[in-house]
């Protein structure tokens, strides 16, 4: 393990994700002010993973074979802009296009980054590092909502799209002068690998076609909680914007102070890894499919928390399965192909969530997508059980 490359990538990351999840609790707010419907809403989330989910397993198969480092670059850069154009934005629509291209920029930075961590950990070790890397992410996400509610109530809705702004322009710094182009690029280079190469073995794969079913239910219901529930939390207790933040930043802290625990228990017990996504990802859908119940801050607060928990759970075998197929297919093509997934339940959840609740209600809206997410665990858990090791 290359220390230096880690922490230089584990610190950059948590800058990342701060700015990112610095807009979480106020941008439904700042939609809601341009007078968007459910369903506009629902679209603005979506766009952000609908690009993120066509691009991330070309980029990841692209940074293979060319480097990870002028990728994630590139994407920061665009962060920084697209952080200022937040700012002037008018309409949803406008709003939309910005977070279509937010979703590519990210897919040139999360994905990358994470491929860049693959090929730097030592065979067995894969959930002690990628767990506690994982850290960073969630991280950098829970103390992103907290700052940036903190700072609507203290200045304006615009200011954290400024600071947003800023602190990717210090992760932009710490890259291009601390982390050097990786390895893969050169030894694709003497093999004088094709540009671009099928995708459809990655997607083949058994193990990874299980990892990708639970990730897909789970990014559909975790995206549309993260879509609505700033909304819920205004309509049911008139809840302010740093509190509405302090409570998805608890959702994002409880589960990174756990991931690299439960990363070190899927290296020890690696044949529990099935029984881990089974019973965090099936805790975690039930407790989304109760919030649909409850309206109270106390309940709200519990509720993210047994959520951030054992989605880490969970979590942890997922990346572990995604890091061993990774030697198999490249580090940044079995990513990407995670990424896609998650995607591609984000690109769905916000939508089917705002039509449920224009026809019906929030909470309702809620109990469907823990449902799913129930299905889709188990789903995954028989999935992976047949004709794999694990």
């Amino acid at each position: 393990m290359k220390k230096q490359i880690f922490i230089s990538l584990f610190i950059a990351t948590i800058i990342s994700m701060l700015s990112l999840g610095i807009i979480t609790p106020i941008l439904p707010l700042y939609a809601k002010s341009m007078n968007a419907s459910n369903i506009q809403l629902g679209l603005i989330f979506s766009g952000f993973a609908l690009s993120r989910g066509i691009f991330a397993p070309i980029i990841g198969q692209f940074s293979d074979q060319h480097g990870r480092k002028n990728l994630i670059v590139i994407g920061l850069i665009l962060f920084i802009i697209l952080s200022v154009c937040f700012v002037f934005a008018s309409s949803p629509l406008t709003l939309t296009v910005i977070r279509i291209i937010q979703g590519f920029s990210s897919v040139l930075v999360t994905p990358v980054t994470q491929a860049y961590i693959g090929d730097i950990t030592p065979k067995g070790k894969e959930g002690k590092y990628m767990n506690l890397f994982f850290m960073s992410f969630f991280a950098g996400q829970a103390a992103g909502p907290y700052l940036g509610g903190y700072l609507t109530d203290q200045f304006n809705i615009q200011t954290p799209f400024y600071v947003m702004a800023v602190l990717s322009l210090m992760a932009l710094v710490l890259i291009i002068f601390f982390v050097p182009e990786s390895l893969a690029v050169k030894k694709n280079k003497k093999e004088e690998a094709p540009v671009f190469k099928s995708l459809s073995p990655v997607f083949k794969d058994k193990p990874m076609l299980g990892i990708m079913t639970y990730m897909s239910t789970r990014g559909f219901y975790r995206w549309g909680f993260n879509t609505f529930f700033p909304v819920l939390a205004v309509k049911s207790v008139s809840m302010s914007t740093t509190n509405i933040g302090l409570i998805l930043s608890a959702y994002m802290l409880s589960g990174s102070i756990v991931q690299y625990p439960f990363g070190l228990a899927v290296d020890k017990y690696p044949k529990q890894k099935l029984n881990f996504i089974l019973v965090g990802g099936g805790i975690s859908a039930i407790a989304m499919c109760i919030f649909a119940e409850y309206n109270s801050i106390l309940m709200f607060v519990l509720l993210t928390v047994i959520m951030g928990l054992f989605s880490s759970v969970s979590r942890a075998s997922a990346v572990a399965i995604r890091t061993e197929r990774g030697r198999v297919y490249g580090m940044g093509s079995t990513t990407g192909a995670f990424t896609s997934s998650i995607s591609l339940g984000q690109v769905l959840g916000p939508i089917v969530f705002g039509l449920i609740a224009d026809i019906f209600n929030i909470p309702a809206a809620f109990l469907f997508g823990g449902l799913l997410g129930l299905v889709g665990t188990i789903a995954a858990y028989f999935f992976l059980k047949i004709k794999t090791d694990y």
